[in-house]
């Protein structure tokens, strides 16, 4: 499998920055997390800890690559467990980036179980799995990685998590894909200076019912507003009829108007006093107060379908 190297951005090793073709400065995936409050938060802990914890972590990153790259390499206990993971390597270190805003190097591309699809695999030594931050990141990769590469299919997101202590690898685990669009709003967010807003955070309606149910939901709340449309517009069509015989009623003073199929019948026009409450509360607002009651109003639920079916 052969993938499209991108020939318009580069990495400066030197700078640690991503420059595109026109010398602008494109940000790293794993800063743009952490400016929209999608990274892990290390707050509180030392410089001097983190430091070497991310040169441990490197460490281990490397001895993979070097691996997977034919670099002469100790078979150590990290390499035997990650041999016995059976993954065919495509790419490790694969810059993915739009060009125009966001780039990044994703740590392991590898074969995928069906022809011209890739899993793509992220490194983490961390001592915690920050599971949002990750979906996050390789939500992100999976896009830059489809668009920059048409023909090949993402099948799965993964995490390597390696173990700097014992120098192995504590586990192998999926994650989840937060879709195309979310990570297009993120990236929007970034490219024209809105604040974005994590709607994968929200709770999901999937706690409480199943896909069809939703469906069901989707479906009948969308046919009840038709159906509310179309009572208005026979509401509205009636009407002119309505104030028609309402003004011949009125005018010969009459009460019912016989007619096939059923009759017309008048409600007289009245008036009713009322408590304009407004003006009382300027008064005597401690009557309001007194003559106030507390009533009750039952929980429940209305259905708020999406704009435009999205």
């Amino acid at each position: 499998m052969k993938l499209i190297k991108n020939e318009k951005v580069f990495f400066s090793e030197q700078a640690h920055i991503y420059l595109n073709e026109n010398g602008d400065e494109l940000i790293g995936v794993t800063s743009l997390m952490r400016k929209h409050g999608l990274g892990a938060d290390y707050s509180g802990i030392p410089e001097a800890t983190l430091r070497r914890a991310a040169e441990e972590g490197t460490a281990l990153h490397k001895e993979i690559e070097d691996y997977e790259t034919g670099q002469a390499v100790l078979i150590s206990p990290l390499i035997q467990a990650y041999q016995k993971l059976g993954l065919k390597c495509v790419a490790v270190e694969y810059l993915v980036s739009d060009d125009t805003t966001v780039a990044s190097s994703i740590d392991g591309v590898y074969e995928g179980s069906k022809k011209n699809t890739v899993i793509l695999v992220d490194f983490k030594s961390t001592q915690k799995l920050h599971t949002h931050a990750l979906e996050s990141q390789l939500s992100i990769y999976k896009v830059l990685f489809e668009r920059q590469n048409p023909k090949i299919k993402v099948e799965g997101l993964y995490c390597l998590h390696l173990d700097k202590k014992t120098k192995k690898i504590k586990g192998f685990y999926p994650v989840k894909d937060l879709g195309s669009e979310w990570v297009d709003e993120l990236i929007a967010c970034e490219r024209e200076g809105r604040v974005f807003v994590d709607m994968s955070e929200q709770p999901q309606a999937s706690l409480v019912l199943s896909d069809d149910e939703i469906s069901e939901v989707v479906a009948k709340a969308a046919r009840v507003d038709e159906l509310k449309a179309t009572v208005k517009a026979l509401e509205d069509a009636l009407k002119t009829y309505y104030d028609k015989v309402c003004d011949y009623m009125v005018a010969n003073n009459l009460t019912e108007l016989a007619t096939d199929g059923g009759k017309f019948v008048l409600r007289k026009a009245s008036s009713r006093s009322q408590i304009d409450k407004a003006k009382l509360e300027k008064i005597a607002p401690e009557l309001v107060t007194q003559c106030s009651k507390t009533v009750n109003v039952a929980a429940s639920v209305s259905f708020k379908p999406d704009k435009d079916g999205e």
